[in-house]
């Protein structure tokens, strides 16, 4: 709990400018990781991310799930880094 609290008294006292851009560096960083770990992980669990013996209708739904997933990722960051900040 004095962890957390320490970092919600340094939070409070950043500018707003900068805790914004922080806030929007992590959502960016821990969604590109979740969507990562979580393609890898069923990709390579599965063994729909390298077509061994062939090209099968897991591989081919893993890969159009990938592409979808990564155009909502992709969609996401946009949105998050879509209002400018007002020094540049």
């Amino acid at each position: 709990n004095s962890y957390l609290a320490l970092l919600t008294f340094f939070m409070s006292e950043m500018e707003e400018d900068a805790s914004r851009f922080l806030k929007r560096v992590v959502w960016s960083l821990s969604s590109g990781l979740l969507w990562l770990f979580i393609n890898l992980g069923l990709g390579i669990y599965n063994g729909w991310m390298v077509p061994v013996h062939g090209i099968t209708m897991g591989n081919i739904i893993f890969y159009i799930w990938m592409g979808i997933s990564l155009g909502l990722l992709i969609w996401v960051n946009y949105k998050i880094w879509k209002e400018r900040f007002p020094h540049g």
